[in-house]
């Protein structure tokens, strides 16, 4: 377990906070793959030009929060 606390309400505004995963109950291996499916999704996203930008937004947030927590 990670001394490192990952608390989706300080990057979301948003209701739906409860049901997301929560990555400090997560093994290092899962968390390495949620990162790097988060990363791929934001990747696949910025290609398309139509994405609004508040969502690569949010991922960018996202991923840097959790590579601060979490990646060595």
């Amino acid at each position: 377990m990670s001394r490192n606390k990952f608390e989706w309400d300080n990057l979301l505004e948003h209701e739906d906070v409860a049901f997301l995963v929560d990555p400090n109950g997560m093994s290092p291996d899962e968390r390495h793959e949620l990162i790097e499916s988060l990363y791929v999704d934001y990747i696949k996203l910025r290609a398309t030009k139509k994405t609004k930008k508040s969502i690569l937004a949010n991922y960018k947030r996202i991923l840097r929060e959790l590579v601060k927590n979490f990646a060595h």
